[in-house]
C-alpha cells in the first residue's frame, strides 16, 4: 500500500471539498449572516485536513495508482467528505450521529432526515443541504477532474472502484476530457432546471434546492413533505422530466455532447429501463383508480410521478403513498431495489444487472434442456463477459445477503418486519422515503441512535457498491507485504 500517495489523492479530495463550501459562506455573507461561522469554521476545518494529507502525502506529481490504492481512495474519501460535510450541522447544535446521518444521507443522494422542522433552518443551510446531495451525485467526475492530473495507469481502477454499474462505459482514454465535459453537462442541466421551475412561479431558493437534488436523484425538498406542499403539477412534470434524464447512464450525454446520436439509438439500458418505468406506472395507476382511492386523473399523474421518482431513486413524493393500496407500495418497494440505469446518480442494484441476471438465468434453463447448447448473453448488442457475469452474480448475492443483516439489525430497535424491510431497501437504494414510520410525509428522528447508525452504514453501503467500504474494513487490506 502506498499510503503517501493515497493521503496525497485525499489531500486534494479535501482541497475540492473545502472550495464547494465557499458556495453556502457566500450565501450566508449575503442574507444569512447570523450562520457566517458554521461554513467559515468549516471551511478552515476541511482546508487544514487537506493540508496535513497533502504535508504527509507523497510530493510527486504522477504515480502508478493500483486497484488496492484507488479502493483506499475512494472509500476513504467518501468517508472524510461525509464527517467534514457533518461539520456545519454540528457547529450550527445538532448531535454527532443526527449531523453525520444529515450529511451521509446527503453525499449518498439518499435524502432522508431526522430534522423535525427546517422553519429554523437558514436559506445557507438549506442549499448546503442539497449542495452535498448534487456533489455526492456527481461524485465520481469530481474526483476524476481533481485527481486525474496527478496519476498515469491507475484510471481504469479508480473508475471501476467508484462508478456504479454493471456495465457503465468508460469514457477512457481522454478521461479528464470527457469528466469535464460531462460535469458541463451536469451543470448546464441543473441551471436548465432552476430556469423552468421559476418559470412556473417557483422562489429562487426553492429552485435552486429542487434542481440540485432531482439532478442528483437525492430527494431533499424545501419543505417537509417533499413536493405534497407545491401541489403544482407542471413542477411535477419539470422533476419527472429531469428525474429521468439523471436517472440515465451519463456516458450517453458525453457521446451525444460529442455529436453520436446513433450511441442513444442503440443503448437497450434505457429502454429496457423506461419500459420498466412505463409498466409499474400504469399497474400503480389501474390499482389507484380500481380501488376508488383516486379518480383516474389523479390515478395517472401520482401514479406516473411516483414511478419514477423512486424507480430513479430520487425520493419525491406528490402523494403521501405510505396510505395507498398494498399493490402499488410493493411495486414501489420493487422499484426501490431495482434503481436506475449504470452510470448515472440513481442507486439501486441498476437495471443493466438485472436483465443480465435475468438472461443468465435463462441461460441456465437452456443448459439444463440442451447441455451442449451455447448461448451468449447480450446487452445492447454486445456479448457480455462471463467474468462480468459472474461479478453481477456474486454483488447480488452479497447485495442479498448484507440487506438481510441489516434489515434483523434495525429490527432490534421495535421496529416492525415489514417497516425494517422497506427502510434498509431504501437506504441501500439511496431512495430516500420508505413506509410506515419512515413514510414520505415522516423523518427518521423516532429511529433510535443504533437505527441510525444501522441506516447510516446501509445508505455508505449503497453508494459504495458495498464491495468499496467492505474491503476497506479488511485488516489485511491495509497490510504491506499483501500482494494487490
Amino acid at each position: 500500500m502506498n499510503f503517501k500517495l493515497v493521503l496525497r489523492l485525499l489531500g486534494l479530495l479535501g482541497k475540492a471539498f473545502s472550495i464547494v463550501t465557499i458556495v453556502p459562506l457566500l450565501i450566508s455573507l449575503a442574507v444569512d449572516h447570523e450562520h457566517i461561522l458554521l461554513f467559515l469554521e468549516t471551511l478552515l476545518i476541511s482546508a487544514s485536513v487537506s493540508k496535513l494529507c497533502l504535508y504527509y502525502g507523497t510530493k510527486k506529481t504522477t504515480q502508478r495508482l493500483r486497484i488496492r490504492e484507488a479502493m483506499a481512495v475512494v472509500g476513504c474519501g467518501w468517508l472524510m467528505v461525509c464527517f467534514l460535510g457533518a461539520l456545519p450541522y454540528l457547529l450550527y447544535g445538532m448531535g454527532l450521529i443526527d449531523a453525520v446521518f444529515e450529511s451521509v444521507s446527503g453525499f449518498t443522494t439518499t435524502g432522508v432526515t431526522t430534522v423535525s422542522s427546517f422553519d429554523y433552518f437558514s436559506n445557507s443551510l438549506l442549499v448546503w443541504r442539497c449542495l452535498t446531495h448534487w456533489c455526492g451525485g456527481i461524485g465520481v467526475i469530481m474526483l476524476f477532474i481533481v485527481i486525474m492530473p496527478q496519476m498515469n495507469s491507475g484510471a481504469g481502477h479508480l473508475f471501476n472502484a467508484e462508478l456504479p454499474g454493471a456495465v457503465a462505459e468508460r469514457t477512457l482514454p481522454r478521461i479528464k476530457e470527457s469528466a469535464m465535459l460531462i460535469l458541463g453537462i451536469y451543470l448546464a442541466l441543473t441551471i436548465i432546471e432552476v430556469v423552468l421551475l421559476m418559470l412556473g412561479g417557483v422562489h429562487l431558493y426553492q429552485a435552486i434546492n429542487l434542481a440540485l437534488a432531482t439532478m442528483a436523484t437525492g430527494g431533499f425538498s424545501y419543505y417537509h413533505d417533499s413536493l405534497i406542499s407545491f401541489d403544482s403539477f407542471y413542477v411535477e412534470c419539470v422533476c419527472i422530466g429531469f428525474m429521468l434524464i439523471a436517472s440515465m447512464n451519463f456516458s450517453l450525454y458525453y457521446k451525444i455532447g460529442r455529436g453520436d446520436w446513433e450511441a442513444f439509438k442503440n443503448d437497450s439500458e434505457h429502454r429496457y429501463y423506461l419500459g420498466l418505468l412505463l409498466f409499474a406506472a400504469s399497474a400503480i395507476a389501474f390499482n389507484l383508480y380500481s380501488t376508488g382511492y383516486m379518480d383516474l386523473e389523479n390515478s395517472v399523474r401520482h401514479g406516473l410521478f411516483q414511478a419514477v421518482s423512486i424507480g430513479s431513486t430520487t425520493g419525491f413524493a406528490s402523494d403521501d403513498f405510505n396510505n395507498w393500496p398494498s399493490f402499488s407500495r410493493y411495486v414501489l418497494l420493487i422499484l426501490m431495489f431495482i434503481g436506475g440505469c449504470s452510470g448515472s446518480t440513481a442507486g439501486g442494484i441498476k437495471i443493466s444487472r438485472v436483465v443480465i441476471l435475468l438472461k443468465a438465468s435463462w441461460a441456465e434453463l437452456l443448459r439444463t434442456l440442451h447441455p451442449r447448447m451455447v448461448y451468449s448473453i447480450k446487452m445492447g448488442g454486445n456479448v457480455i463477459d462471463p467474468a462480468i457475469v459472474g461479478n453481477i452474480t456474486r454483488f447480488f448475492f452479497l447485495y442479498i445477503m448484507v440487506f438481510i443483516v441489516l434489515t434483523i439489525a434495525i429490527s432490534l430497535t421495535g421496529i416492525s418486519i415489514m417497516e425494517s424491510i422497506g427502510i434498509i431497501a431504501t437506504c441501500l437504494s439511496s431512495a430516500g422515503p420508505a413506509f410506515g414510520v419512515v413514510g414520505p410525509t415522516s423523518t427518521y428522528s423516532d429511529i433510535s441512535t443504533f437505527g441510525r447508525v444501522v441506516t447510516i452504514f446501509a445508505m455508505l453501503l449503497g453508494r459504495l457498491e458495498i464491495f468499496t467500504l467492505l474491503v476497506i474494513l479488511r485488516l489485511d487490506f491495509w497490510r504491506n507485504k499483501q500482494n494487490w
